[in-house]
């Protein structure tokens, strides 16, 4: 009996344990180099930097698979030829929606709390310039983005550096406003234990009432800013 009851335990502990750990992503592992692109076409500017934006919200989401998102399989996915990109669509369970911005210095504040609660980041978009980047963070008031202009630096810099396009030059975003997910993966319950009581029958439901409602938090909160 102890014996079952100790296997039954260290499942239920490892269940448990598992859920935050598949999803938490650190702010270094999210701005690496690698999970940024260059646009491959002149014109793809939003299309590259909405790819972005999808690749950090699958890495959020716990997806191992993020690298596969490109901007040719978004391309194929959504694209418009002629048109550009849709005002919304959905990718992969993450669905996407095209906002308006107020221009000027009302710019920061909103840009500032969207990323508090995006930090897959915000496609922003400069019709006058015309160039999109991805806004990535704001830290201490100063703006980061992944510009997909070939000729700029890879990776996150500041949105200063960047071609043309500013916080306070941009009147349009596209952000990410709901997903599937997230993707957990629990290791495999062992399949030679006796058949549980009614007692553990009733714990093993709770627990999966519990885990439901873990998958139905938003991954935004398991993000390290540390």
């Amino acid at each position: 009996m102890r014996v079952r009851i100790l296997s039954f335990a260290l499942t239920l502990l490892l269940m448990l344990t598992l859920v935050p750990s598949a999803l938490a992503v650190t702010a270094e592992e999210l701005n690496q180099d690698g999970v940024f692109l260059k646009q491959e076409r002149s014109g793809t500017c939003t299309l590259a930097s909405t790819a972005m934006m999808l690749r950090r919200a699958a890495m959020l989401r716990g997806d191992a698979d993020w690298s596969q998102i490109t901007e040719q399989a978004c391309r194929e996915a959504f694209w418009i030829n002629g048109v550009g990109l849709p005002h919304r669509f959905t990718y992969d369970g993450m669905t996407v929606s095209h906002g308006r911005l107020p221009g000027g210095g009302a710019n920061r504040q909103i840009l500032s709390d969207m990323l508090a609660q995006h930090p897959e980041g915000i496609v922003i978009h400069a019709t006058g310039v015309p160039h999109a980047v991805l806004l990535t963070d704001c830290i201490d008031g100063v703006f980061y983005c992944a510009d997909p202009a070939q000729s700029y630096p890879l990776g996150r810099i500041p949105v200063d550096q960047a071609y043309g396009t500013r916080v306070e030059n941009s009147f349009a975003y596209w952000s990410v406003v709901a997903t599937e997910g997230p993707k957990v993966v629990l290791t495999e319950i062992p399949r030679d234990l006796p058949a549980p009581t009614e007692e553990e029958s009733a714990l093993f439901r709770l627990v999966e009432e519990i885990t439901f409602e873990a998958e139905k938090e938003p991954a935004t909160c398991l993000l390290a800013l540390g």
